[in-house]
Formats: C-alpha cells, structure tokens, sequence
C-alpha cells in the first residue's frame, strides 16, 4: 500500500513538472522579439526641376524701359490632381517660426538701407502683416553738387479664408520717392543764372512723389476645372507731388473660368478677363514757378483731364495632339478728355501654340499677342525721375508682338533660352530734354511710331544650389515708321545689352553673388553719345545662425562714371555693409 502511494505520488509530480516545464517552453516560444538596429533613412536621387535663366537689373535708382528677360508666357495647367488627405504624423513637435526679418546697412556716401517685415503665425484661416523698405544716398559729386535720393516704401497687409471656399485680400502702401534735379555743373549754373552753389537752395530743384494705394481682392478657393471659377480686385491710389500735380487712378479687374468637355477625351478651359482703368490728372499750373531755371513760358494754366482704358480679353486653353493651345484676342478702348481727341479701338491676337519634343527637354513656342498702356505721371516717373513737373499726361502706347521662343533643357544642370520677337509699336516712349528748363536738366516725353526687332539668348548652369552661373544678351534694331523722322528717334535706345552672373552657396553659410553688365552706347541730346556702360556689381553675405547674418553689398566695381541719361553721372563705386536678425517665435 505504501509502495502503491509512493508511485502514485511520483507519478502526479513528474507528470506536474512535465506540464510545468512544457508551459515555460510554450511561453517563451510565443513572446515578441524586439530586434534592435541602425536605421538609415535614404532619400532616393530624384530628376531637378530646371528653370529658366532670368536676367534682372539691381539697380535701384536709374531704371529704364529697355527688357532684359526672355522668359515666355506660360499655358495654365489645365490638369488638376485629386486632393489627397494628408497624412498625421504624432510626436513632431512645432518648429520655430520666423515671422519677422530685419535688415540694415550703412554705406558711402552716406547711404543707409532698412528692411522690416513682420507677419502673423500659423493660421488655417487668416495672414497678416507689414513690410517697411528704406533706401537713400546724400552724396555729392565734382562739380554738380548734392545728387541726394530716397526711397521709403510702407505697407500693410491681409488675407482671410472664408469656410475654405472664398479668399479675401487686402493691402494698405504708401510710397515717397525724393530725388534731385541736380544735372547741372557749376560753371553751367553761373553762365546761366549767374548764381554760385551757395546761393540756391536744394528746395528749388527737389522732386517729390508721394503714393497713397488701396488694393481689394476676392478670389474662390475652387481649384476643379469643372466648377465655376472667378477673381476680382480693386485699386485705388493717388500721386501727389510737391509742386502740385496730382494723379488719382481707379483700377477693376476681374476673370472667370470653366472647363468645358473638348472632344470625347479632352477638356478646355474658357477664360474672361476684363479691366477697367480710369485716370484723372490735375496739372500743377504755378506750383512750378519757383522751379530754378524754368522759363516763364513754361508754366501752364492749371487743368483736369480724365483718361480711361478699357480691357476685354476672351480666351481659351486645350491640349490637342501634344499641343498646347492658348487662343483668342484681346479689345481695347480708351478715352481722353480733352478737346478734339477722338476715342480709338484696338484689336489684339492672343494666340500661342508650344510644344515639346525630344522627351521634353525641347519646347517650342510661337505667339501673336499685342496690348495698350497708359503713359501716366506715376508708370514715367519711375522709368526717368527727371520728368517734367508740368508733364501732360494721355498718351497711349499700343503695340503687336510676334515672338518665337525655344528652351532646350541639355542636362539636369543645364539649360538654354533663345527668342526671337517683332514688335509694331505706336506711340513708343523715349525722352528729350525740354530747351523751356534753361539748366538742361529737365526730360520731357516724347513718342514715336516704330518696328522693333529683338533677339535674345541666354544659358544657365546650376550644380545642386551650390552654384548657378547665367550669361545672356539682347541685339535691338529699330525702325521708325513716322512719316517725318523726328531729331529724338534714337536718343536713349541702345542697340545691344548683356549681362553674366555667379551665383555660390558654400554649406548654406558663405553667400556669393558676382555681376557684370555691358549696356551699349546710346544717342543722347545735343548730338552726345553716352558711353558704353560697364558695370560689375557684388555681394558677399555670412549667416551666423538661422536668425543673424552679415551681408556687404558692392555695386560699380568698375567704378566708371556713367550715364542713363544725358547731363545725370552716376557715383563711382557704392558699398554698404550690413546685418539682418530674425526672432524666432515658438
């Protein structure tokens, strides 16, 4: 009985630990194995995306007609994804924001720079801020004196997104532009007037232009094709000056758009553009009699007169058998007040057709396109400070342009522009000084009916934003077409112009831009040739961290005296050394 217990009591403990040791063995067999290991995130070599060269003038006072940029116009996309919703990503946390930037410098001739920009935070449904922009020099130069100019430029502005559907925008800008009159020498100044520089005051040859502008817009946030889309905007804005002249100028401009089946496979989209511009002007009448030099014969009784432009341009674009097709025209009209001026009608193509070949790193474009521009005291004031105070405004230049242009995309780092254009021009702008100012320092605007041929190239090489280099050029040969040539047909056109940059981004720290230009010798007044200009311009910025960097601005390395127009030299060599500080914000 005893052995019969012992055996029995074995038995239940083997056959227990039996089960024991077989539930370990399951339990470890059945737990999760972590592995641990370096992960190396890769980012697989993706195609760049190449873009045009663009060949841009940094000079911020003697701005000029003249074009500089062969980038074509583009097609809207008439392709539009399906929105994907956007992925949460948990734990990241918020990177610091840089809402705020400023920016001053200090140079020769006591030349200081400002910049000041602040703007509101994340927000889904509204932005708003403001940009201040200070530029001035108070230099003088041999023999013609103080040669002073400021600009200061304040604006305030606003977006609100109404439920994701509606866009509102607005901006508040005030501008006041100084310059002086001051191309005339000394000895000029006493064979003239019989006054030394002592004796005027600065005040009789300073210009003054001040802009006060007000601009509404509206636009759905409806990006489908086939839904109605539409924008509108409103502008508001008045020119006064110190003497007197004033410029009130009331802009609407609105489009729609709606894509339309094209075919049994295809869509187009029809677009409206419509624009309205009126213009009053108030002349300054006596305001100028005190301008030193004038000619009393010069001063006209004070006058308002009203100009409107009326825009309408009807259009359509479509792909059709690899063709990107942009077709329709453009009506003009506009109307001047005063008597005896008969009002004009326009009709412009808006045609263009591209198309890419050669797994499309070639594009090819033709366009017919034409347009009309209102010559007004603000647009002439800022291709030539040195207008007339008393200027009379109404003119209207209106041209057609036949262009052809060719992008050829020869590497991922590589790309090359070539235009070729034609365009019939009346009423096109120049300027000549005005024989009533007895200083010769005063332009007035003149126009002229002619054809001009342009033909221009560029080429840009980029090597992973570390360096981009551009080079390019334009040849300009002009035909007048007036009956009888006037003596200012050619004053102030150049036949040819070119400009190479560099461009060096050394590890996001060093900042490198070299500049040179060659602008052609022009005809000016009086049978002067102004010189060819050469100009070589640099800047060299150092970021410290992402809220601080030190930046030196050099311009006219060449330090050549030169002229935009006739009796106005230019300083010899500007540098303006400077920093810039963001605040981060959390």
């Amino acid at each position: 009985m005893k052995k019969t217990i012992i055996i029995a009591l074995l038995f239940l403990f083997f056959n227990f630990s039996f089960s024991l040791s077989h539930a370990q063995q399951e339990e470890i067999y059945n737990e999760s194995v972590l592995v641990k290991g370096s992960f190396r995130p890769v980012i697989e070599q993706a195609e760049k995306i190449n873009f045009p060269a663009v060949m841009t003038d940094t000079m911020t006072r003697f701005e000029h007609t003249f074009q500089y940029s062969i980038s074509p116009t583009r097609l809207k996309s008439l392709y539009n994804p399906s929105r994907i919703k956007a992925a949460r990503i948990l734990g990241e946390p918020a990177t610091k924001l840089y809402n705020n930037y400023f920016r001053f410098g200090l140079g020769n001739y006591w030349s200081p720079l400002a910049d000041l920009y602040w703007s509101s935070t994340r927000d889904r449904e509204k932005t708003y801020g403001v940009r201040i922009n200070h530029r001035s020099s108070w230099g003088s130069l041999p023999d013609y004196g103080k040669n002073h100019f400021g600009l200061t430029d304040v604006t305030l502005f606003g977006k609100y997104i109404v439920a994701d559907k509606l866009q509102l925008s607005t901006d508040l800008n005030y501008e006041h532009d100084h310059n002086l009159y001051y191309g005339f020498t000394d000895d000029m100044l006493q064979t003239v007037l019989g006054k030394d520089r002592d004796d005027i005051s600065v005040k009789d040859y300073a210009a003054s232009y001040n802009v006060a502008s007000w601009n509404i817009g509206l636009r759905n946030m409806e990006l489908d094709v086939n839904k109605l889309g539409y924008a509108a905007d409103v502008h508001l804005s008045d020119l006064w000056t110190v003497w007197g002249a004033n410029e009130l100028n009331f802009t609407l401009a609105g489009d729609i758009h709606y894509g339309f089946p094209l075919l049994s496979d295809r869509k187009g989209v029809a677009y409206l553009h419509f624009e309205w511009e009126h213009y009053r002007n108030v002349s300054p009448g006596d305001g100028i009699a005190n301008f030193l030099g004038i000619n009393g014969s010069a001063i006209r009784h004070s006058y308002t007169d009203h100009t409107n432009l009326l825009r309408v341009n009807p259009y359509v674009d479509f792909l059709f058998r690899g063709l990107n097709i942009h077709a329709g025209f453009l009506y003009g009209w506009d109307g001047y007040s005063a008597a005896g001026t008969n009002k004009h009608n326009y009709f412009y193509p808006d045609v263009m057709v591209s198309k890419k070949l050669m797994n499309d790193n070639l594009a090819l474009s033709l366009a017919a396109t034409g347009g009309l521009e209102a010559n007004t005291l603000n647009s002439l004031r800022m291709v030539n400070p040195y207008i007339d105070p008393d200027f009379a405004p109404g003119t209207v230049t209106s041209h057609y342009d036949f262009i052809g242009h060719a992008r050829w995309t020869i590497s991922r780092k590589l790309e090359a522009n070539a235009e070729v254009s034609y365009s019939l021009r009346t009423n096109d702008l120049t300027f000549t000084l005005n024989p009533l100012y007895t200083l010769n320092n005063v332009y007035s605007a003149v126009f002229n009916d002619l054809n001009r041929l342009t033909v221009g190239a560029d080429i840009a090489f980029v090597n992973d934003e570390m360096l981009t280099l551009r080079a390019g050029g334009h040849y300009y040969h002009y035909h007048i077409t007036d009956d009888t040539e006037p003596a200012w047909s050619d004053y102030y056109r150049p036949d040819w112009d070119f400009l190479a940059s560099a461009d060096v981004n050394y590890n996001d720290r060093w900042l490198f831009h070299l500049e040179g230009r060659l602008l052609a010798k022009m005809q000016g007044d009086n049978n002067e040739e102004l010189p060819m200009r050469y100009g070589i311009n640099a800047s060299v910025e150092y970021r410290h961290n992402r809220a601080l960097s030190f930046f030196l601005l050099l311009d006219n390395l060449a330090f050549q005296r030169y002229y935009y127009w006739a009796n106005y030299p230019s300083q010899k060599g500007l540098f303006i050394l400077g920093l810039s500080y963001t605040i981060p914000h959390k």
